[in-house]
């Protein structure tokens, strides 16, 4: 591994330098929930940040688990758009209003990365679980600022961004708007033998479909 990259084990993806974010592009029956998820599970010294735009705070927790995120308040947080009781979670659960609240989840990331930071806590992955859900709530060009805005965080700290997003949902454009901030972009389909993933636009990647598991331990 380079000194620093992100490594993702068990995944047919090479290393990511820190400071690059990824658009992950997938429908919910394709995989690309899970390869988010397991993107996100990094080192024991690591920090994960997930923003929950339709999901539970205690269903996404457990999710991350399988998915092999260590659960731990000191590294591990949750930005819960969704709302709902969800008490005694191993991870920091962070509330904001709803989905549409794009400076809300903003002003949360850097809350927490700054805690993570005094705690010492260096390689934050931070996925948005998904783009599609703040798409519904409100129009592209906020959107489209707000994920602008978190790369630059994301790069600026040397972390690890994946905004997931579904393409059935949404137009050519919307999709090419998104992909314009990000370093590179994975695509995920459903196959004959299986989930399948290709990498665009990141370094010393394959560019050929490969498969991996889409399913949670």
């Amino acid at each position: 591994m380079r000194d620093g990259a992100y490594d993702f084990e068990g995944l047919p993806l090479a290393d990511v330098d820190p400071g690059s974010s990824v658009l992950l592009a997938g429908s919910p029956h394709s995989g690309a929930r899970t390869l988010a998820l397991r993107m996100l599970a990094g080192a024991t010294d690591e920090g994960t940040i997930v923003v929950t735009t339709n999901r539970r705070a205690g269903r996404l927790a457990g999710d991350c688990e399988r998915a092999g995120i260590e659960m731990e308040a000191d590294r591990t947080a949750i930005i819960d758009c969704v709302g709902g009781e969800d008490p005694d979670l191993p991870a920091r659960v962070m509330p904001v209003s709803g989905p549409s609240d794009l400076t809300g989840i903003g002003m949360r990331f850097s809350d927490v990365h700054r805690s993570f930071q005094r705690a010492g806590v260096e390689g934050v992955r931070t996925g948005i679980c998904s783009l599609s859900t703040l798409l519904s709530f409100g129009e592209l060009q906020p959107v489209s600022r707000f994920v602008h805005t978190l790369v630059g965080r994301i790069d600026s700290v040397d972390g690890l961004g994946v905004f997931l997003v579904d393409p059935s949902m949404h137009d050519d454009r919307t999709i090419s708007t998104l992909s314009q901030f990000c370093t590179g972009r994975i695509d995920v389909r459903e196959a004959e033998g299986g989930a399948e993933l290709r990498a665009r636009g990141l370094p010393d990647q394959s560019r050929e479909w490969a498969a991996f598991d889409p399913t949670l331990e």
